[in-house]
């Protein structure tokens, strides 16, 4: 396992099933949308995933929509103000031979849904993969509480299967 999920797990801020499966996950080039509120770990998180995913692809951090034409495997869109932030996801999923690592919360709200039909609607790809990574607090710890992982199938539709330890 890789030293920085090895260190959530040891923090408790995630399960040894949840590290290997985001591992796997990166390798296999999916996108992730790390989701929750800020006090709840998202930054770390989404820190974490990023720099595993700089070991072993080509990344790009995104502060602007001129970076999208930069090549990369992964573009990384952090905690961006004064950008329509939506936009900004949108345009990366359409990116082909790519993927994205991303924040959702309530500085950055957006219907992945709707950025997934309307991706589907434009370019018909089906191919790409996304993990909805779901931070919570519980009695006042930080922690990971879900991941689901959303595909097209070959109607557009979004399908989702939760990570199941």
């Amino acid at each position: 396992m890789n030293p920085f999920l090895k260190k959530l797990v040891d923090q408790k801020f995630m399960t040894e099933g949840h590290a290997n499966y985001i591992e796997e996950a990166i390798m296999r080039k999916d996108s992730f949308i790390i989701s929750g509120h800020k006090g709840f770990g998202i930054l770390p998180l989404m820190a974490t995933i990023s720099t595993v995913a700089k070991s072993n692809f080509q990344i790009k951090q995104v502060k602007s929509f001129e970076d999208l034409n930069d090549k990369a495997d992964y573009y990384i869109i952090a905690d961006l103000s004064d950008i329509d932030y939506a936009k900004l996801i949108a345009d990366t999923v359409l990116i082909p031979d790519s993927s994205l690592i991303a924040l959702k919360d309530p500085d950055h709200p957006y219907s992945i849904l709707k950025i997934l039909g309307d991706a589907y609607k434009t370019n018909g790809n089906t191919s790409k993969v996304y993990q909805v990574v779901e931070c919570v607090k519980v009695d006042g710890e930080k922690q990971l509480g879900k991941i689901t992982q959303m595909t097209l199938n070959e109607n557009g539709k979004v399908v989702k299967v939760d990570f199941a330890e």
